[in-house]
């Protein structure tokens, strides 16, 4: 607006009133665009509300068409196949036996082991664990025998001499038996 012979008050007039339509010219396509808007989610709701009716309806129909006595059958057939799960929920928990062997493997360390055999035993209650495996080293043999033994007051470890006998590479079997 420099090119004209305005004063410098009358030409920030004139800007100020220039954003102000473009103001304007803004507010009036928005809301045109949420009158649009609404418009268009007329019929959904118009179809929401019809099918809302209609299968209100068939549920009143189906309850006034089913018997009681069938009611009543499929409610205590719900209600022993939720005892019976409840059941089944009891003896599919975690057996003394996995939390055993989940404990041994997360107590491992750099020691593998490449097989274990597992007995349970009647006149003491408890069990039997045989592990057999590789060590890199003999320290690394001996700290796996100690994280065994700190597992449970009641663990008794027996690691073989000759299993000692090697500094490296270590093949051992190890015989843990816990008491119930």
């Amino acid at each position: 607006m420099s090119y004209t012979f305005l004063p410098y008050a009358e030409q920030r007039g004139i800007q100020r009133e220039y954003r102000i339509r473009v103001l304007i010219v803004l507010f009036f396509f928005i809301s045109i665009s949420f009158v649009i808007g609404v418009g268009s989610l007329f019929p959904a709701y118009v179809y929401s509300v019809y099918a809302e009716r209609l299968h209100l309806g068939q549920v009143a129909e189906f309850k006034k068409s089913i018997d009681a006595a069938s009611l009543t059958s499929t409610q205590q057939q719900l209600a022993q196949s939720a005892a019976l799960l409840n059941t089944l929920d009891e003896y599919l928990q975690p057996s003394v036996f996995y939390m055993t062997i989940n404990t041994i493997v997360s107590l491992r360390g750099p020691v593998t082991i490449t097989g274990f055999t597992m007995e349970y035993t009647v006149s003491p209650a408890g069990m039997k664990i045989t592990l057999s495996g590789t060590a890199p080293t003999r320290n690394d043999l001996l700290s796996f025998k100690s994280r065994l033994i700190g597992m449970s007051k009641k663990v008794v470890v027996d690691l073989p001499i000759s299993a000692l006998t090697r500094d490296t590479d270590i093949h051992f079997s190890i015989q843990v038996t816990e008491t119930l």
